[in-house]
């Protein structure tokens, strides 16, 4: 799950040995497009690459798209009329160029299977829809209070528009299903295991409800649910915050360094409605001293996007507190952490948001999401940006849960702050044969983070829950925070952690 609206708003709102490919299913499959040997980054091993063509328009086939894939070959191929098919996140995330990610997350399910990765339409090598965006060092200098929000986000999005001189409507998720089915039709799986992250989940979801005969199981991990706005996730953003507040208090060491956090945050917050505090830090990445302007969007973003690792969650009491202090370094530092996320197309993700998601807001969803500040910024951005970008809505039919009796597995991060366990319970109300499973301590995609990885492989070789080993996903992987700019203090925290 990521950010919405123009680069500013995204900013601030916010090895394995190399296989031969005779091992892999692809060797056997009956394909229908030509493959070629590739690489990415991250990963040793070879993969294989192709594309095949789609119509861009499910109105006219006149105007074709390419759909590019990548198939990471399994250790050992037991069966090889199936696949795993995995969905990346975003929305607007290229499969293939986190292709490393998905390696780990389905290690366990790679020993006897192969991983299909797709770039979704809009993403990565298939058409990619990205506009252009400032330099870490413009939007350090930016000052979005300076000026009209909504109106520098309809000049942005009006600028982006005239750039990529597509309809979106074309690249909604409804849309993209379609080529999904034809990668496996193309590489001849009889049967895929999805596994969709964040996002990925609701396309794994459009697949499965439009091309149920195709898949043997689904792993949802971090659930978006299909008759709920994502716009939504300004309440899940706010219990994550708070749950680090109430863990700093109950940490021994945190407490005595940090007594009054929440108060010192709020405090900090308030000091920068009424006036943005300009300073000088060195760039994230080439040292350099630079101008950062901090005004209340830019801490807000940056502390919300540190809750979805643990390794920057346990910086958030430092950072807040260094500020207070006057000192701005580990804020910058977050601040420049945001671009190691993996690139989000931003034109698709509107085409996603504004096709799904604005649609569906009701009068009290409005009323009810607007409580939180993301919520509220959400909603503003979308009602600026998608009059403007014109997209055609999904069918009524789109919100509706999937209902189907095939086995799913759903994944939460108990302090997920994108897509809580609340979610997956709402996804499960018409999944007959589903099995939802909460990892307490995990944040954001519990299989990159937890034993998960090791339960998706048992859950597809057995297609059952009773024979899953699960009691691994209570361990306590949090981190100690940071007392200092060093580290963190060993051996003087509550409950060890």
């Amino acid at each position: 799950m990521n950010k919405y609206g123009s680069h500013f708003v995204k900013l601030f709102s916010s090895g394995l040995a190399t296989l031969a490919i005779a091992c892999s299913g692809i060797a056997t499959a009956q394909q229908n497009t030509p493959l070629e040997a590739c690489y990415v980054e991250g990963l040793q091993d070879r993969l294989m690459c192709g594309s095949v063509s789609q119509p861009l328009s499910k109105k006219s086939s006149s105007e074709k798209i390419e759909i590019h894939f990548a198939v990471i070959p399994a250790i050992k191929q037991l069966h090889p009329k199936e696949a795993v098919l995995a969905f990346a996140g975003g929305p607007g995330q290229s499969a293939i160029e986190v292709a490393a990610i998905f390696a780990r997350n389905l290690k366990y399910a790679r020993e006897n299977r192969d991983i299909i990765l797709v770039d979704q339409r809009g993403t990565g090598k298939s058409q990619l829809l990205q506009c252009d965006s400032g330099s870490i060092k413009e939007q350090f200098a930016f000052d979005d209070q300076a000026l009209s929000f909504i109106t520098f986000t309809q000049e942005e999005t009006n600028k982006c528009k005239a750039q990529l001189q597509v309809d979106l409507s074309n690249f909604t998720t409804v849309a993209a299903a379609s080529d999904f089915e034809a990668v496996r039709i193309a590489l001849g799986y009889d049967k895929l295991h999805l596994y969709g992250a964040s996002y990925g989940t609701r396309i794994a979801q459009e697949y499965l409800r439009q091309y149920p005969e195709s898949v043997a199981s689904a792993t949802l991990d971090g659930v978006v649910p299909m008759q709920q706005s994502l716009v939504a996730i300004g309440d899940a953003i706010d219990g994550a915050l708070n749950e680090v507040f109430l863990d700093c208090m109950a940490d021994n060491a945190c407490l005595e360094q940090y007594p009054t956090l929440a108060n010192d945050y709020a405090e900090l917050i308030a000091s920068l409605k009424d006036k943005p505090i300009t300073v000088k830090v060195r760039h994230p990445r080439t040292f350099e001293e630079i101008k950062l302007v901090i005004t209340e969007s830019k801490l807000r973003g940056a502390v919300r996007m540190a809750l979805y690792s643990h390794t920057t969650r346990s910086l958030i009491p430092l950072v807040i507190d260094s500020a207070k202090r006057g000192n701005y370094s580990p804020l910058a530092g977050l601040l420049g952490n945001e671009t190691t996320l993996g690139g989000i197309a931003m034109g698709m993700h509107s085409a996603i948001t504004c096709g799904e998601d604005w649609p569906n807001l009701t009068e009290p969803d409005r009323i009810q999401y607007s409580q939180s500040y993301f919520g509220k910024m959400m909603i503003e951005s979308l009602d600026a940006i998608c009059p403007i970008w014109q997209v055609e809505p999904v069918d009524e039919s789109f919100y509706k849960p999937v209902k189907t009796d095939l086995p799913i597995l759903l994944l939460s991060g108990g302090l997920d702050p994108a897509t809580p366990p609340s979610w997956a319970e709402l996804a499960m109300v018409n999944l007959s044969n589903a099995k939802h499973l909460v990892a307490p301590s995990a944040t954001h995609g519990v299989a990159a983070q937890t034993c998960a990885n090791k339960v998706i492989g048992q859950f597809i070789n057995t297609l059952t829950f009773s024979e899953l080993t699960t009691d691994c996903l209570d361990k306590d992987n949090r981190k100690q925070y940071f007392m200092n700019i060093n580290g963190p203090v060993a051996n003087q925290s509550k409950g060890g952690k």
